[in-house]
């Protein structure tokens, strides 16, 4: 295995194609227009085996804590493989269109995503309230809660799990071409293939 892929030799956040990365202005941007992520996270056994894990999810960027929040049940793997303190990896994306090219390595698809890097925490009483009521609001938009909805009850936090991901890296990329690119030692694919 090289050093290129080891995180502790090598920032995970950072980009091997540099011309498709994007700022930090742009990362904000995207996560706080996205409703959905995917979060990864892992179980690891008594002996040493780890068994990563995806769950998709409605979240919450909050830039002024620098967190993303989401819920779960309250029993679960993600609420398991959290309690455990390993790393956790968040993915924010939006797709375009798919791009046919008349070379196989170029066959590509228009993305942007983010992908945040942190160690989750489950969160507590008001700290989860009030979570829970940014993500309500920021999912369903023109909601308010207390005001569209009842209040958010302590009886409502028995039956939820609130994290908090503390951001500590991210990054941002994004392919947005129009077209992909063509080989010109080939025959051109015909113009349906574009449309």
């Amino acid at each position: 295995m090289t050093d290129i892929y080891d995180p502790k030799k090598r920032d995970p956040s950072l980009s091997r194609r540099p011309k498709n990365r994007r700022p930090d202005d742009w990362i904000r941007e995207l996560l706080l227009r996205g409703r959905i992520a995917r979060v990864a996270t892992i179980w690891q056994g008594e002996d040493g085996q780890a068994f990563p894990f995806i769950n998709p999810l409605a979240y919450a960027y909050r830039p002024q804590h620098n967190d993303i929040v989401y819920h779960t049940n309250i029993v679960g793997r993600l609420r398991a493989n959290t309690a455990q303190g390993h790393a956790t990896t968040l993915e924010v994306s939006e797709i375009g269109k798919f791009l046919p090219s008349n070379t196989p390595l170029e066959l590509t698809v228009q993305y942007r995503s983010v992908i945040v890097f942190g160690t989750a925490q489950m969160l507590t009483a008001e700290a989860a309230r009030e979570a829970l009521t940014t993500l309500s609001e920021r999912v369903f938009p023109g909601l308010k809660v207390g005001e569209t909805t009842r209040p958010i009850s302590d009886e409502d936090l028995k039956h939820t799990s609130v994290y908090s991901l503390p951001i500590e890296r991210w990054s941002g990329k994004e392919n947005w071409a129009e077209r992909a690119i063509q080989e010109e030692d080939w025959p051109a694919l015909s113009e349906e293939w574009f449309r």
